[in-house]
Formats: structure tokens, sequence, C-alpha cells
């Protein structure tokens, strides 16, 4: 899927698509007033004028050359249009219109908070965003609407330029919704709190927004075009949703999702609120290898919810003890990145809040497991971790940051350990996946707050191709269930 702006020759597709979704999945639900007010809104000669004044942005996914689903932005962050093809909703498209638009929101339009007017039907799936209702639902020209409204953190811009092809530096502003929210406006805590944190989630369908040509304020006194019209706007990809996924055809297995939630609805000053989504497999021949191969990738997933809430460590107590107002969060989403009929790998994103607003954090987990007799791999199983193939690792490390002294503060011992599995009292957590591209190897850092090795990197992996790995692999059965 890519996302670009989109050009004045493809706004009539943009509008075409707007009105096929419109007519099929909102005008039946409003008054005939409604969708009269709607065609007018959409028409190209309107529409056209208020782009080439630089007034209004549009944002387009693309299938290959099909375009699937589109998102028109105001210089003032309001989205105006938000529309996904019906065959494409559930499938990230309406996701990644919505953070390349919050990216512009940040990096360009400096627009200090993103508005929407929602119909009802799509309110819940705003909040999923992270937006928030801030008025009753009102209606305006024969259709109503919620006006919603997120923040938009305008000193938390991503790093951009790294060098490789497919960087799996995750950057801790990239998607962190939680804290873009949480630290952006400092909110109260309680029930209002929760509403303003209901999270990040892949699983939903993105769909409409906001109608009524009378309410589009085209007389901001903003332009923005030439600084548009200098190239197509690309949204690029971050973390696990970078990653090229490589899963076999007719597998002999289902893999389902699962979803745990708890929030703690009682309680007025901590907020509890877990959201984890992991992996299930079904119909594998052996029923005991499937439970065990369930239960490593549902544990993967709860480990931050067990860590601080079911079986918090000592640390985490004194926090809670310690802050006026706790909170406990986990956001978690995953990507399977490899699957076959003997071994799955599966990548991680979890978004905690570990005692208080101040603990934000962003993690990485993996979980490579075999689907013959359930053993999960670590990366001390897979490669010999002998000083040549240290030495190599480091300098893809460094090649993927672009920087030579990246993880200086460790010599050659404290690295292989940290590749072992000594993370250091949690600073060097190791991991690796396959995918489409090969294996990545690397770390979620989780410095401490002033640690001058800190360069704002989430996690960072190393590529490699098989080929380029297999003259470090070890004689772990690993190998042939890859092959």
């Amino acid at each position: 899927m890519e996302i670009r702006r989109l050009g004045q020759s493809e706004l009539l597709a943009a509008l075409h698509l707007t009105w096929e979704v419109f007519a099929d999945e909102i005008a039946p639900a409003i008054s005939p007033e409604g969708v009269a007010s709607f065609q007018k809104f959409i028409k190209y000669d309107y529409i056209s004028q208020v782009w080439q004044r630089g007034n209004l942005i549009f944002f387009g996914a693309y299938e290959g050359e099909e375009l699937c689903g589109t998102l028109a932005l105001r210089p003032d962050g309001h989205i105006v249009l938000f529309f996904v093809k019906k065959q494409y909703q559930g499938q990230g498209a309406g996701r990644m219109l919505y953070g390349a638009a919050y990216h512009c929101c940040a990096e360009l339009l400096r627009a200090g908070r993103m508005t929407v007017n929602a119909a009802p039907g799509a309110v819940d799936k705003y909040i999923h965003m992270g937006m928030r209702p801030v008025g009753q639902e009102q209606e305006k020209d024969g259709i109503r609407y919620v006006p919603m409204e997120m923040y938009v953190n305008l000193n938390m811009i991503a790093k951009t330029g790294q060098k490789s092809k497919a960087p799996w530096i995750a950057l801790g502003v990239y998607a962190l919704v939680l804290v873009l929210i949480l630290s952006g406006i400092g909110i109260s805590v309680g029930r209002d709190l929760r509403e303003e944190i209901r999270g990040y989630n892949d699983s939903y369908d993105y769909r409409d927004d906001e109608y009524g040509e009378d309410d589009y304020r085209d007389d901001l006194p903003y332009d923005y075009s030439e600084e548009y019209d200098s190239g197509g706007y690309e949204e690029e990809l971050s973390g696990i949703a970078a990653i090229p996924e490589d899963i076999a055809s007719n597998l002999p297995y289902e893999i389902e999702d699962e979803l745990y939630t708890f929030s703690d609805e009682e309680k007025q000053s901590m907020v509890i609120e877990f959201h984890v989504n992991y992996p299930k497999i079904s119909g594998l021949s052996d029923s005991g290898t499937e439970d065990k191969v369930n239960k490593i990738l549902k544990a993967r997933a709860m480990e931050t919810v067990k860590k601080i809430y079911e079986d918090p460590v000592p640390e985490i107590k004194e926090r809670v003890l310690g802050e006026q107002n706790p909170v406990l969060i986990s956001y978690v989403e995953y990507k399977v990145c490899y699957a076959s009929e003997d071994l799955i790998s599966v990548a991680y994103n979890d978004l905690s809040y570990e005692g208080g607003q101040a603990y934000a954090y962003q993690h990485l987990r993996t979980c490579n497991i075999s689907l013959k007799d359930g053993t999960a791999y670590e990366v001390k199983d897979i490669v010999s971790l002998d000083n040549r193939f240290v030495d190599q690792w480091l300098r893809v490390m460094r090649n993927e940051t672009g920087d030579d002294d990246f993880l200086s503060e460790l010599d050659q011992t404290e690295m292989k350990k940290a590749l072992e599995g000594d993370s250091k009292e949690g600073v060097y957590v190791v991991n690796f996946f396959l995918d489409a591209d090969g294996i990545e190897i690397g770390f979620d850092l989780n410095y401490e707050d002033g640690d001058p090795n800190d360069q704002g990197y989430v996690w960072v992996t190393a590529p490699f191709t098989l080929d380029e790995i297999r003259e470090y692999a070890s004689g772990s059965g690993f190998w042939k269930e890859i092959e």
C-alpha cells in the first residue's frame, strides 16, 4: 500500500471514490437533504478551485495503480473527506491515510490539532485512532455529526534520512499516539483520561467524516500550495508496518486474530487500560503443539501487562505508590512477518505507560516458533555469536543508523553477551524476525533518561539476506525449518 499526495489530475478519481462509498454506506442512513448537500459539496468544479488555492490537501492510498482510499485535509488540520473502498477496509489503508495527515499537520502545516465532524457511526473508529468527542451530536444541512479533535504534538518530529532500503529503525514519535495525547495536552485522570487515550489499533475500518459547503473555511489566511506543489507526498512506513511479510500460500493451518482487553472503570485517580492484539494458530495436526505455540504467542504479547499489572515488578510497585495519578497502559499490535508450514515469525509493537505519564515506552518484541514441536528460537540459537559475526552485525547496525559510533558504549564482549540475551538491566533487548527479505537481528533499546548514548531510537535491527547470514548459521533445526 502506497500513500501519496494527489495532484489535480487525480482529484476526480478521488471524488468518484468518495461518492461511491458515501452512496453505498452513508446515504441510506441520512435524509435526502443531507445527500443533496454532500453531492453539492463534492462537485469537481468547487473542490478543484479550493485545491488550487492551497486550502485543501488530498492524500490517496494506492494498491498498485488502484486508488482504494482518500483523505482531504484543510491547512488548519480539519479532515474534510475520509473514505476507503469497502474491499480495502480493515487492511490498514485508513490507518495509513490518517498517519499521513497527522505527519503533515506536525511537520508541514504546524497545526496544533486535528479535527473532524464525524458521522455518528464513525465516532468509535475515530476514538480508536486517538480522537475524542468535543461536543454533542449535531445536525447541519440534513447531515448529523459529532465534532471531534486530537492534539498534535509539534515538538515530536521523527528523524529522517535513514539509508537502508527498508529501515526498521523505529522512532518513538512514530505512532506513539498515547504519548502524543498525554504529553501534548497535560490531560486529567479518571474517566475523561480514558476517553482521551483509547488507542491506536489496526483492526478498524476508517471511513467517513464531515461534509457541508458552508462549514468549509476556504478563506483561511494560509497558502501552502507552493510547498505542496514541490512534489508528491509519500508516507514512509516505520516500525512493524514497514516489515515486508512472507506468508506462504495454502498453509495447513489458520492464523486468527485474538484480542485481550481490560479497563478498570472504577478507579477514579488511576488509569488501567489494556488492549492487546496477538495471533492464534488453529488447525495444527498435533493439538499439544498447537496449545504450546498459542501460549507462547499470547505470553509474548502480554509481557507488559504481566510486568505492570498481573505480577508487577518491584520498580512498578514503587512508581505506582509514588505517583499521584498512576497510569498503567499497554496497547499491542502485531504483524506476522513470516509463516511457513513449519515456522512462524511474529513482531509485536507495544505502546505502554508503566506507572505514570512520565514512563511512556514503545517496545519491539518478536516471537519465532517451530510449528513442529513448539520450540521458540532466540538469536543465540540460530547464529554462532563469534567475533566475526558480531563485527559484521555491528557494521550493518551502524549503516542502518548512519552513525559510526552507534553502540560504541559496548565492547565486543558486552555486545556478544547482549546478543546472547544479557539485556544489561533491560537496556538492550535482543530480537530477531524473518521477513520477505531475509532475517533482521537487533535490539529494542531502553536507555535511561539523560543517557548520552541514547540517539532517540526505540529499536534498530540489522537486515541480512538468507545467503548473507548462512555462513554464520548454527547447527540449529531452525535452518532446516526455513528451507
